[in-house]
């Protein structure tokens, strides 16, 4: 959606305000595109690493296998939780799993979470 669409939905008063700065300030270009979508991958992202647990377990797994009985115990959280935050990181690909007897180990994916970086980046135009 270019900038002069948005200008045409405003009021008289608002679009004469904008219309007025366009002009005296040169801040805006009326004919520049404005994209307001999210990529799917992003926004999924995003919402994962906004829940302050999951930040947690990310962080905590960096550079190392943790099973979910050490986990819960550092974050002094329920096992039962912190298996279901990270059905949830793995459904995206941010942890790792490997299975030791009865036991389930976890780390960073490192690679994906570089490449989730990379991805917002991409969409922020950074």
């Amino acid at each position: 959606m270019k900038v002069v669409e948005l200008i045409e939905g405003l009021n008289e008063k608002q679009k004469k305000s904008v219309e007025k700065c366009i002009e005296k300030c040169n801040l805006l270009n009326p004919e520049e595109e404005i994209s307001v979508e999210i990529e799917k991958n992003v926004l999924d992202f995003v919402k994962v690493l906004s829940n302050p647990l999951r930040f947690s377990i990310i962080k905590m797994l960096r550079n190392r296998w943790l099973c979910v009985c050490l986990i819960a115990k550092a974050l002094g959280q329920d096992q039962t939780l912190i298996s279901h935050h990270l059905r949830r990181l793995k459904e995206l690909g941010l942890v790792e799993e490997r299975r030791e007897g009865k036991l389930r180990f976890y780390r960073t994916n490192e690679d994906t979470l570089r490449k989730y970086f990379d991805d917002l980046k991409n969409e922020l135009g950074l």
